[in-house]
């Protein structure tokens, strides 16, 4: 991975400029960012090899802290370095936030080879207690790991090539319809850097739900209890999308309203209402990514990745250049995660026998969803007939949602205590509390 990072972070620092000029990448002023943000590649090589080492003995907590390490030193700098350098130019000031991930990923470097320091003493304990007899040669070892770890790069390989082609597909499909060059790259920024924003972070307890269960899984798949297996899918799924569905139904109502409140851009409402169903087509896609991971399948879910993303490019290259324009490609987006989830849990069915506990998994969630979505129209409406504005209005409709919602899950019996003890921090007191409750 040293090797890899080195190689990948100059290759793209020394053709920043050649990308841009063969068309690649149709941002001519992306130049100076691309070789900033390129000492990143080396640093990501090392700190992934590292998570996935505590990913292995089940140890999170040391991937979350370094993970939230990062993104604090990254805002930080982003901050700091497009502040001191927007006097030079925005492209300069650009390229100094793209920078400011440096700082970010080094010190999440140096955590986690703190951390692992600590944990490699324990290691030789462990070694030196270990009277099996079994050994497995370098070379074996590297096959297996390649095995797992070609498929899912692949797979990263493939989002971040579909990225690219979004890029150039929006961009000159939105030029069909009437936008001149800058208004068609400023709807591609809104939807890229402002609406996918929000669907990143609403997907991020999906992602640690995946992440933990490829060793849950190959933990339970190296004893053959494919039971434990389908248990584990069912509840990782549940809590998905407990959180999902209410999530993608705030994004939807208060799209324009959210994107006004955090960019100062209303105009990024447009493909954030477009995109709010992927929350939860996301959300699935990584639960069940995560458990064919663990069952040393991931090459079935990047085909189906692939199939999704090959209806997207489809779905961006023929509606973009419609009434739809930008909102096209955000439902391009939605349909990669639509496809790659619904094929992902066929294969899943037919593997373990996972199936959609319909009233559990959906009606309940999605009924306390419905009612949460009337509180939070009509406090904004109040609010906002009373106040005006938009800055009120939005927070208190959003605070509304997160105390209505819960509320009206537990009063339907849509939660149990063993599933919330799972959560980080408020899991036991939660659990505590719904026992009393008798949930």
């Amino acid at each position: 991975m040293l090797l890899l990072g080195l190689t990948f972070f100059l290759l793209l620092f020394a053709s920043a400029g050649w990308l841009i000029e063969i068309g690649l990448v149709v941002i001519p002023e992306a130049y100076l960012g691309m070789q900033a943000v390129a000492p990143v590649i080396f640093f990501a090589a090392i700190t992934a090899v590292y998570r996935g080492f505590f990913q292995g003995f089940r140890n999170m907590r040391v991937v979350a802290y370094s993970q939230v390490f990062e993104q604090l030193m990254l805002v930080l700098a982003t901050l700091l370095f497009s502040y001191l350098l927007l006097p030079r130019g925005l492209e300069i000031a650009a390229a100094g936030a793209n920078f400011g991930a440096v700082p970010g990923v080094v010190g999440a470097t140096l955590m986690l080879f703190f951390f692992y320091r600590i944990q490699h003493r324990d290691m030789l304990q462990m070694a030196q207690q270990d009277l099996t007899g079994v050994r497995e040669g370098a070379l074996s070892l590297l096959k297996r790991i390649f095995s797992v770890a070609l498929p899912i790069s692949f797979a990263g390989m493939v989002m971040s090539v579909s990225t690219i082609i979004d890029q150039n597909l929006i961009v000159s499909r939105l030029q069909l319809v009437g936008f001149n060059y800058s208004q068609a790259a400023e709807q591609y920024g809104e939807f890229t850097g402002m609406a996918m924003a929000f669907i990143n972070i609403s997907t991020v307890l999906a992602a640690s739900l995946g992440t933990s269960l490829v060793p849950a899984t190959a933990e339970s798949l190296a004893v053959k209890n494919l039971v434990r297996i389908k248990t584990q899918l069912s509840q990782a799924m549940r809590l998905a999308l407990i959180f999902a569905l209410p999530a993608a139904t705030g994004l939807f109502l208060l799209a324009h309203q959210l994107t006004l409140l955090v960019f100062a851009d209303k105009g990024a409402g447009v493909p954030l209402t477009a995109l709010a169903a992927a929350v939860v087509f996301w959300s699935m896609h990584l639960v069940t990514a995560g458990v064919l991971q663990g069952m040393n399948k991931a090459g079935i879910s990047v085909r189906n990745l692939l199939v999704g993303i090959v209806i997207k490019v489809l779905i961006t290259y023929y509606f973009t250049p419609t009434p739809l324009g930008i909102q096209a490609a955000a439902l391009g987006t939605v349909a990669i995660f639509v496809v790659s989830s619904l094929l992902n849990i066929i294969y899943l069915s037919r593997m373990v026998g996972f199936q959609f506990n319909t009233i559990e998994t959906v009606l309940k969630p999605g009924l306390a969803t419905v009612i949460m979505s009337a509180c939070v129209l009509g406090v904004y409406q109040v609010t906002f007939q009373q106040w005006g504005g938009n800055t009120w209005p939005t927070l208190l409709a959003v605070c509304a949602g997160i105390v209505v919602y819960p509320m009206v899950l537990v009063a339907l019996g849509g939660i149990r205590s063993e599933e919330v003890r799972r959560l980080p921090f408020i899991g036991d007191r939660a659990a505590i509390f719904l026992q009393r409750l008798g949930r």
